[in-house]
């Protein structure tokens, strides 16, 4: 059986029409009934908030291994030091980060943890008794947002720094273990740092020069892990020529609905493929699209904005996009349960222009 549960974040189209075979249950239908996910199952996530309660009626002792390495960045470490022997990584809890012995430039981050909250960055000259109580705060403020199963407060992980570009990965393996790509990302930087997750693109180059190159990634580590129908989505950096992982979201795709710019763009659903144990056909599907390229915009709540008395001017933003591409779909969140306003799916057959959304400032669409 194939079973979607989802969560108190936005969970993606899919999940309202789902194909014949699959049971949605939201997260509280599942707590208040006796299912239980058998090895045979399929199970996919869309939500973090969800993984917690999923785990506890995992009945696949191997896919409860698989969830906990992944999700435990120190675990995650251990299972890559095979195939990246001499990358420093260390546990801290959040009152000793200020203790900590600082050679060169890390990055801190909650031990668990979600878009990208409590991730700073510190080096010999930083303050950290300054970095601590920012750490703190801001943790503090996303915990109603994110419960303890999925942003820890006090344990986190000191990792060396890695220099290079942000790409991501949408992939599950399949019945037998093998690597399964669903999409490609290239994550990259918006000017203002707030708006971390503003934009994940996707064209036919970055499959051209990658490919086969994660394919390979994932046949080794799946290797190590002996995972079997479980889906992933997956974040490097590409240090030089080698791309080295920064982050493991286990079963699921993108979340806040990045999966579905897979749809969007494509035409084919990801989660259905999953399910279904399908390979995609890339050369296939690039052969009409291979002009355009395809992109995922998170719309923040603008920083510094009162949520009491102001709110999101949809129309405009609208207008903002379709200056810059193609809108092929917009979907309304509800700014005061989320950090986020709304989500679209764009296309462009002009690269530079598409990159001018990064320089977008969200308090600019909520008006006083």
């Amino acid at each position: 059986m194939n079973y979607i549960i989802t969560g108190t974040t936005y969970n993606g189209k899919y999940v309202n029409t789902p194909e014949a075979g699959t049971r949605v249950l939201t997260c509280d239908e599942l707590a208040q009934s006796e299912l239980r996910f058998r090895e045979t199952d399929k199970v996919y996530v869309p939500s973090e908030t969800s993984l917690s309660t999923v785990m506890q009626r995992m009945d696949n002792p191997g896919c409860v291994e698989g969830i906990n390495k992944l999700k435990d960045k120190y675990l995650c470490r251990e299972a890559l030091s095979s195939l990246y022997p001499d990358f420093y990584f260390a546990k801290c809890k959040l009152e000793d980060i200020s203790q900590a012995d600082i050679q060169k430039k890390i990055v801190i981050k909650p031990l668990k943890g979600f878009f990208g909250t409590g991730v700073r960055f510190a080096d010999s000259a930083t303050n950290l008794e300054v970095l601590k109580a920012e750490i703190r705060q801001e943790v503090e403020e996303n915990s109603r947002f994110f419960p303890e199963s999925i942003l820890t407060k006090d344990l986190y992980i000191l990792e060396e720094f890695i220099e290079g570009e942000e790409y991501a990965v949408d992939m599950f393996y399949d019945e037998l273990g093998k690597a399964v790509i669903t999409n490609i990302y290239h994550h990259p930087v918006p000017e203002n740092p707030d708006y971390a997750h503003l934009m994940y693109y996707s064209n036919k180059q970055l499959f051209d020069k990658y490919l086969e190159t994660f394919i390979r990634f994932f046949d080794e580590f799946g290797a190590t892990l002996c995972l079997r129908n479980f889906p992933i989505h997956a974040e490097f950096k590409l240090c030089g020529t080698k791309f080295i992982p920064i982050e493991f979201n286990p079963m699921r795709f993108g979340g806040f609905g990045l999966a579905d710019l897979t749809f969007n763009s494509y035409g084919y659903q990801p989660i259905a493929a999953y399910f279904n144990n399908q390979t995609p056909d890339w050369e296939a599907i690039w052969n009409s699209r291979q002009a355009f390229s395809y992109a995922f915009i998170l719309a923040y709540n603008g920083k510094g904005i009162d949520l009491n008395t102001q709110k999101p001017d949809h129309e405009k933003f609208r207008n903002h996009l379709q200056k810059h591409a193609e809108l092929l779909d917009y979907v309304k969140l509800d700014y005061r349960k989320n950090p986020v306003f709304a989500i679209a799916y764009i296309r462009s057959d002009n690269y530079n222009q598409m990159l001018k959304l990064l320089s977008t400032e969200f308090a600019d669409y909520f008006p006083r």
